[in-house]
């Protein structure tokens, strides 16, 4: 195991890292702008209490061992000259350097103890919450002792070991509080025999654990060392604010320290009432929660500090923090940070004052800059003197001291009058008996910290009383009413205390530690009560909703699925971005070629286009036209005559090559295909086979299957099953015999399943070989040894009942699974709820498939679709429906699996048992689907081998029968005659819409508005139940944009077959294809007449903007006469598109107006350009946002224009008025031109993810758009919108939104957008305005549901 992974806490070290680089190592507002309790754990000052008051040398140096993510470091390096931080986490480590950077005393050293060398001695080695770990990272016997030792040569002769560690008796834990490390309550009192120490991080080593004083004291006998001194830092040695050693003799002041608790805790008791008895029966050294212990070696004349007591102020803030130190005759104050030193000297200050105006004090002496000194008073603190006094009721005592009290107040200060009350001009809230002693019948005060303006003399009374005598007694409320307080000013004295001490608390500390602070309901009585309370109505619930709550379980595997697969994503994407970025480069040189060449491909288009309008008008033309109508009828389009005539053509061309193919073999599979799969795959294995697609075979790994040695279980090597509490997926595995595949399958899996947590139940049914020793070869497996032969399909039936999974997964053991096989199935099955069984594809071990799921046919035939083809053909690798899935392979919800009960055992002993389950899940209202990305190689025919004659594979035909008898009305109702149709029958799309969408290229939807439009809507036809299919006109499968429009259910057809022979796919499917859906005038005019030719289809032309308004208002721009011939070239030929499409889609209602004005006959609507579903509103804050954000891709000109105007006329005024602004300019491929134009306040950061836009957007004041031309609608603008985030911009940017000016700052001079944007930018009502009526605006404007009414005449849509 690693050691990030032994020591890491996860994806915040990567936020903390950021955080500190970002902020130059200031740690001053992590907590609050992280605020996770990793982050508060190691960035509060109050880690730091534990040293603070130690009295280390300027000159010491200091070597931290483990130092995590430096809660201690800093502290050390202002004390110390010099400190060498080990840490063998480099994520940590950088973290520590980061936090650092301003101390060049400190080095950072990313290693463990155990590989540091160095020849240097050190004053002190520190081991702070490390020593509970070193099983973990050490080995041996005793790996505690062992990193015991190896501190030992670092030390000086005379120097010291400082080490903290919780005490595994501990009271908190005998009180039932979680052990720290386990998390189970009373587990180190038990020796941790219920967890051994380990948790899901630590498997496989010795273990963290804690130890007492006892082991303590025992290992270091044992390592040559001496415990010099013990201290007892409470609550713990991680936020102390009380240390006591056994010299104390203040143990008393226990009873002030507040204990925490994590939420597992099981109380039995409360602590702080334990606390004051243990101290007075001498047991705190084995009680104490933690230790702090010195240590010397053995014969050294290393000494103890003489430090007895310290009291820390843990929960003020940094400027009031003082540590008190007591010895045995002085008291230490010492203040913890520079910020304190002016507070403790207020206190000497305020000493001196008062012993100036004849009051009692104990003198405080300066002894250096934040450093006091004073005489210690053994004498008992007054409010200890009172308390006792109001126990006994011994009145004279407690009122002769309240005089005295009074008596001295009204010393302390002038009598003035505030608001009609009588009030100390300046008044000493601490003049009270808990800062006070009571000696030789006189009070004798100490610690006069504050001095404040305006105070009562009521309430610094009230002070004392309340907290010297409690406030849950009688006597408590008589002493108050002697002191004139009436209940009403009680009440009011309260709130003002509670103010005051607001004032000097730290919130953040408090907010932290008093969520974790002892709480009732946290007692063991309160916890197991408030369980059974609701016992009988929770089984009621239970019995009621629990196919509910198991979806609810679903939803949330689900998104927990989908974060790692998000995390896995962002690092396959770190990859192919670095591919992409060397790609790009690559592309550039030929991209401004493209460039310079537009209008030369726009005049060869056109001249095309006449070329073919003269041939279409042509008498030729005409002739050739009756002459292929007469051919269409003799020779019908996708029959086997004009599958011969193919035949005949290919022969004439390659007579050689087509000579030189033809074999038995080929012969014999040209009529199993043409059977299978019918003309359209004849024809296209023909190509395959004479021209061949390029497009590679899957690479698979597999272990080599050795039959022939005669092994034992020695020649296997043990395989390890992980242990799962709660296995999301139970794999069974049916075996008899054949060990040697069940023992590689299973290796496979461990291999190839990432952190999906399954099980794997072997179904072992009475083999005989190997299989019979498997849980000593394989260990964690549940193994279920059959007394009797079950069979294959009850040994299924048998085996699933013992699955604890969600999903079992049936997996035959004559498979190899290959990589990340396992998360895709979960991942879909989780995706919709109904979805009730996936499968995988499966391949050959030669790499060809087998099967990419299956087709049954009305006879009950069925057809292993693609069987033999090359697997990574489009056709075999989107997501689709499936009229059945091998059982090879398959994975269904448990509870589905239950509520049918299984395989039917009419098809016993096996065959047709997949298929039948199959149309059992259909029957039961959900669906069966086929995931390509799950690959598993199934050497098909071990399991019960090939001959349908003999054995086990005779059951096939006898079970055909039976299953055709049982689904004969399914099968003639929704299921096609054999052959028929293949293109519908393989995807389950008889009863379905077929869709085609053609673009460009597969929609990049992270990179451009247009393509994330496209990509919105095949998500829409995908959720209204269409079979949608895709031609990106460059054929070409780019990654991860094809991969998720296959796992949308898309087929995208790609590669160098298409590329040649779309019109021929287009031909031979066309009449299934209903509505083609074509997108951009370049791209469209490619395939329209096409379309119109060989398809019935309703076509929709879909311009994205005009491009002729845009070159035309360019021109407008800059002039160039170029672009004005280009305008009126292109409005010809889109008006050309738009009269040729049954209806025309664009962005907004400034093109259908544009369209109508130069053709009122055209049919063309306005459609919602972006679509969102489920806009969560989030509030804005006005204090947390800063900055300008622009972003847009400069592969489009009018981007490029905008950040020039942008950097040239904005940014010098703007810059004027808001000095400190900056603007980020985001979006791909930002040109040299560009990028020449960075400035301190414009940033050019170039592309940035999904991810990463949604902070800017979150995260910046306002989001601008200065764009000076264009068409339509501007996508960056709806964007910000959907974030809420107000935009300013011009009336180009603004176009098609309807009400425009009440949403968007709009202003098309750079003065006044200077001007308009600096006073937006300051205007936190107007902004919070904004970004309320962006949301808005969004959801009346932007949704799916909206699309859907729109487009809906079109495409048939209810």
């Amino acid at each position: 195991m690693s050691d990030e992974r032994k020591y890491s806490d996860g994806d915040i070290e990567n936020k903390i890292a950021r955080y500190l680089s970002e902020h130059d190592g200031n740690t001053t507002n992590i907590i609050q702008d992280l605020p996770e309790g990793t982050v508060f754990h190691n960035f509060t000052s109050a880690r730091s209490n534990l040293i603070s008051w130690y009295p280390f040398l300027s000159n010491d140096r200091v070597l931290e061992i483990g130092a995590g993510m430096g809660a201690l470091t800093v502290q050390l390096a202002q004390m110390c000259r010099q400190v060498v931080a080990l840490e063998p986490s480099i994520k940590r480590a950088r973290i520590i350097s980061l936090r650092c950077q301003q101390y060049s005393n400190v080095e950072v050293v990313p290693q463990g103890i155990d590989k540091y060398r160095s020849e240097e001695k050190f004053d002190y080695v520190l081991l702070i919450g490390v020593l509970e770990y070193a099983g973990i990272s050490l080995k041996g016997n005793h790996p505690w002792k062992s990193m015991l030792n190896m501190l030992k040569p670092f030390l000086k002769e005379n120097g010291k070991v400082l080490l903290a560690i919780e005490n595994k008796f501990g009271l908190k834990y005998w009180c039932g509080a979680a052990e720290d490390h386990t998390g189970i309550p009373f587990d180190s009192i038990n020796n941790y025999q219920t967890s051994k120490g380990t948790t899901d991080r630590y498997q496989g080593t010795a273990g963290v654990r804690t130890f007492s004083k006892a082991e303590l004291n025992n290992m270091f006998e044992q390592t040559g060392l001496r415990a010099l001194k013990y201290y007892y830092p409470l609550p713990d040695y991680k936020f102390p604010m009380l240390i006591l050693s056994d010299e104390s003799t203040d143990k008393q002041m226990v009873a002030d320290v507040k204990y925490n608790y994590p939420e597992e805790s099981y109380l039995i008791a409360d602590p702080r009432k334990i606390f004051s008895e243990i101290v007075q029966n001498d047991c705190m050294d084995f009680f104490a929660n933690s230790f702090l212990i010195e240590i010397g070696i053995e014969g050294s004349s290393a000494q103890a500090c003489n430090r007895d007591t310290i009291t820390l102020k843990r929960d003020y803030k940094p400027q009031y923090r003082i540590d008190t130190i007591l010895e045995k005759n002085i008291v230490l104050r010492k203040s913890e940070n520079t910020l304190a030193d002016e507070h403790l000297a207020d206190l000497v200050e305020n000493t001196e004052i008062l012993l100036g105006k004849g009051i009692p004090c104990v003198k405080q002496m300066k002894i250096c800059n934040g450093e006091t000194e004073a005489v210690r008073v053994n004498a008992p603190r007054a409010d200890e003197v009172f308390k006792q006094a109001i126990k006994d009721e011994d009145s004279s005592l407690a009122f002769e001291m309240l005089e005295k009290l009074r008596a001295y107040i009204l010393k302390s200060g002038s009598i003035v009058e505030k608001n009609g009350q009588a009030v100390l001009e300046e008044g000493f809230p601490d003049l009270t008996f808990r800062n006070s002693f009571w000696t030789n019948n006189d009070l004798l005060f100490f610690d006069q910290e504050w001095k404040t303006k305006y105070v009562s003399m009521d309430f610094i009374m009230f002070r004392s009383v309340k907290y010297a005598a409690g406030t849950d007694n009688a006597l408590y409320r008589a002493v108050l009413q002697y002191c004139g307080l009436s209940t009403e000013r009680m009440q009011q004295l309260e709130l003002q205390e509670k103010d005051f001490l607001n004032s000097l608390m730290d919130s953040e500390n408090c907010t932290w530690f008093d969520k974790t602070m002892y709480q009732d309901r946290l007692l063991y009585e309160n916890k197991v009560a408030a369980q059974l309370a609701n016992k009988d109505m929770h089984i009621a619930q239970l019995e009621q909703s629990e196919r509910d709550l198991q979806q609810q379980l679903v939803v949330h595997n689900n998104r927990e699925q989908r974060l790692q697969q998000e995390l896995q994503e962002r690092n396959c994407e770190n990859s192919t971005l670095l591919r992409q970025l060397s790609d790009e480069k690559e592309k550039s040189v030929a991209l401004v070629q493209q460039l310079n060449n537009k209008q030369g491909h726009i005049e060869l288009l056109l001249e095309s286009d006449r070329e073919l309008e003269r041939i279409k008008n042509s008498r030729s033309w005409r002739y050739m036209g009756y002459v292929w109508k007469i051919r269409d009828v003799l020779i019908p389009c996708g029959s086997k005559r004009r599958m011969l005539g193919k035949i005949i053509v290919k022969f004439v061309k390659h007579p050689i090559r087509f000579i030189g193919k033809c074999s038995p073999a080929r012969i014999h599979k040209f009529f199993m295909t043409l059977r299978r799969e019918g003309t359209e795959g004849v024809s296209r294995r023909l190509d395959d086979c004479l021209i061949g697609n390029n497009i590679q075979k899957t690479q698979l790994v597999l272990n080599e299957v050795n039959l022939t040695a005669q092994k034992t279980a020695d020649d296997y090597e043990v395989l390890y099953v992980p242990a799962q509490d709660k296995p999301v997926i139970s794999i069974v595995i049916p075996v008899y015999n054949q060990f040697e595949y069940t023992y590689l399958c299973i290796k496979s899996i461990l291999e190839n399943s990432g952190d999906v947590a399954y099980e794997i139940i072997i179904a072992d049914d009475c083999s005989t070989d190997l299989t019979t020793e498997i849980d000593e070869i394989i260990h964690g497996v549940h193994t279920i040894h059959n007394e009797s032969n079950l069979r294959f399909l009850r040994n299924c039936n048998n085996a699933a009942k013992q699955a604890r999974g969600q999903y079992i997964l049936f997996l035959n053991n004559d498979t190899q699974v290959q990589a990340d096989w396992l998360a895709p199935l979960i991942e879909l099955i989780e995706r919709d709820d109904s979805i009730g069984m996936v499968g995988s594809k499966l391949v050959y071990p030669d790499g060809r498939l087998q099967e990419a799921g299956g087709i049954l046919w009305q006879d009950g035939s069925a057809w292993n679709y693609g069987n033999r083809a090359n697997p990574d053909e489009p056709e075999f690798n989107y997501v689709k429906e499936a009229d059945y899935i091998s059982g090879a392979a398959i994975m269904i919800r448990k509870s589905l699996w239950e509520e049918i009960g299984g395989f039917d055992e009419r098809f016993v002993p096996a065959y047709c048992e997949d298929s039948d389950l199959a149309f059992e899940v259909r029957k039961h209202g959900c669906k069966v689907m086929y995931q390509p990305k799950s690959v598993v190689v199934h050497f098909e025919g071990i399991s019960n081998g090939t001959d349908t004659t003999s054995g086990q594979k005779a059951y096939q035909v006898t079970n055909q029968k039976k299953f055709l008898e049982k689904w004969q009305q399914e099968l003639q109702e929704n299921h096609l005659p054999n052959a028929v149709d293949p293109f519908r029958a393989r995807e389950r799309s008889v009863h379905k819409k077929i869709l085609l969408m053609v673009d460009h290229y597969v929609p990049h939807y992270d990179k451009d508005a247009g393509s994330r439009t496209v990509y919105q809507y095949l998500q829409l036809f995908v959720n209204q139940g269409f079979s949608v299919k895709f031609i990106g006109d460059n054929f070409f499968a780019h990654q991860p944009y094809t991969d998720a429009l296959q796992q949308m259910g898309v087929e995208v057809l790609y590669g160098p077959y298409y590329a040649k022979h779309w019109k021929d796919w287009l031909k031979e499917n066309g009449k299934d294809i209903g509505y083609v859906f074509l997108n951009r005038p370049h791209i469209s005019v490619k395939y329209i007449d096409a379309v119109r030719e060989f398809t019935n289809a309703r076509v929709v032309y879909y311009g994205h903007d005009l491009h002729f308004l845009r070159e035309k208002r360019e021109y407008e721009l800059t002039g160039d006469a170029a672009l004005l011939q280009s305008s009126a070239d292109w409005e010809k030929k889109e008006l050309e598109l738009i009269l040729a499409a049954d209806m025309a889609y664009y962005p907004s209602y400034v093109e259908e107006q544009a369209i109508h004005e130069i053709a009122p006959q055209a049919k063309v609507k306005a459609i919602p350009a972006y679509l969102f579903s489920d806009v969560e509103e989030c509030e804005y804050h006005f204090d947390k946002r800063k900055d300008l954000m622009f972003i847009g891709g400069f592969g489009h000109r009018p981007n490029v224009d905008a950040v020039k105007w942008l950097a040239n006329e904005i940014m010098p005024a703007l810059v004027k008025k808001l000095p400190d602004i900056r603007v980020y300019i985001l979006g791909s491929n930002p040109p040299e031109e560009v990028k020449q134009l960075a400035t301190e306040n414009l940033l050019i950061k170039g592309f940035v993810t999904d991810e990463e836009l949604q902070e800017y957007y979150q995260n910046c004041r306002i989001s601008i758009v200065p764009l000076r031309y264009g068409a339509g609608i501007k996508g960056k603008v709806i964007e910000a919108m959907r974030f809420g985030t107000p935009v300013m911009t011009t009336s180009v940017g603004a176009e098609g939104i309807k009400g425009a000016e009440s949403i968007l700052d709009i202003a098309d001079e750079a003065a006044d957008f200077v001007e308009q944007l600096a006073a937006l930018y300051q205007n936190e009502a107007e902004l919070v305005r904004r970004s309320k009526a962006s949301y808005q605006y969004i959801r009346d404007n932007f949704s799916f549901e909206n699309a859907k009414k729109v487009i809906g005449p079109e495409f048939d849509l209810e």
